[in-house]
């Protein structure tokens, strides 16, 4: 994938990318976009800050969710405020023209502005866990129509003891007709467990791009798990060469 052009994606979605000025999608972004789009599945990918990460899922989570539904369609979990807030509008951005309604959901505020954004009817919530935790056992956030959770930084939330935190929010997903998307700069053995099922591969695609920082390349490789084909893995490694 060299253009966005070659995504198809929908018009709306498509003058938001044009808007924003994206000429040539990232290493992850060309190899994570055509899989998130291409229909429901697991996926575990890891990119580096500044790779763009976001994109990479943002604009398959704006795509896939239905902004007249009325329910949350889409759960984005961050580690921190700071990334939730930043994340958030990202995804604003990404929908703006869909009419895509998004909400950040963090610690260390009042409930007040929270439950208000809530009563809005947002498709996409994007908080973090304690916080998220807190509105689900309230009753004020229903994940029943929840079809897509995003885990952003995954090993952060881990390192920073948000284990159990994650459990509990993905137990009150409708697992049985919902799919995880894992990004994360760094994988620790605990968040990098997942993808030993990927250890025999029945496609595998080894690409070539940009990174962020100059005369460094990116290797990313596709695993598909033999035992879960609905789980895709996109690893990246860094080299002062490009590989084919």
């Amino acid at each position: 994938m060299k253009t966005f052009d070659e995504l198809k994606l929908s018009a709306p979605v498509a003058q938001a990318v044009r808007d924003l000025g994206f000429a040539r999608p990232t290493a992850i972004q060309a190899q994570a976009l055509p899989v998130l789009l291409a229909g429901k599945t697991d996926f575990i990918g890891q990119a580096t800050t500044g790779t763009g990460k976001t994109a990479a899922f943002g604009l398959a989570l704006v795509e896939s969710v239905d902004a007249a539904d009325g329910r949350v369609q889409a759960l984005v979990l961050c580690p921190t405020r700071e990334l939730a807030l930043q994340v958030c509008g990202q995804l604003g951005l990404f929908g703006r023209h869909k009419g895509v309604r998004t909400l950040a959901i963090y610690g260390g505020t009042g409930y007040g502005e929270q439950l208000e954004g809530l009563r809005r009817r947002p498709a996409v919530v994007v908080g973090t866990p304690g916080r998220l935790i807190d509105h689900i056992e309230r009753g004020s956030l229903s994940l029943a129509g929840v079809s897509t959770v995003v885990l952003d930084e995954a090993d952060e939330m881990i390192s920073m003891g948000f284990k159990e935190d994650l459990e509990k929010i993905l137990r009150a997903v409708p697992r049985e007709r919902s799919h995880v998307w894992l990004f994360s700069a760094t994988m620790s053995p605990e968040v990098r467990r997942p993808t030993r099922t990927c250890a025999s591969p029945s496609r595998r695609a080894r690409r070539a791009g940009r990174c962020s920082r100059p005369r460094w390349s990116r290797s990313i490789m596709w695993f598909r798990s033999a035992t879960s084909p609905r789980c895709w893995c996109a690893s990246s490694s860094f080299a002062t060469t490009s590989t084919a």
